[in-house]
């Protein structure tokens, strides 16, 4: 029986693969992060978003207010 190849979620995804992911276009990800109302990290010049966030943020209801990323990020550290 053959084995299946190793596989690696990866920890954190680029806007691309973000928006993917919450099909959502590209512009309104970019809105959404420049408010904070959705969790990214920013590393250097690039911005980075968690997968486990993004899920959180979609079981609060995809809040669209300013500062709720945090808020997201704070319920996901719990």
């Amino acid at each position: 029986m053959p084995s299946e190849p190793n596989t690696v979620t990866p920890l954190l995804v680029n806007s691309k693969t973000a928006s993917t992911l919450l099909g959502i276009c590209s512009r309104r990800l970019w809105v959404l992060t420049n408010m904070n109302a959705i969790p990214s990290r920013k590393i250097g010049a690039s911005v980075r978003y968690s997968p486990v966030e993004l899920q959180a943020w979609i079981n609060c209801g995809c809040p669209t207010e300013g500062g709720a990323g945090d808020s997201v990020r704070k319920a996901v550290q719990s």
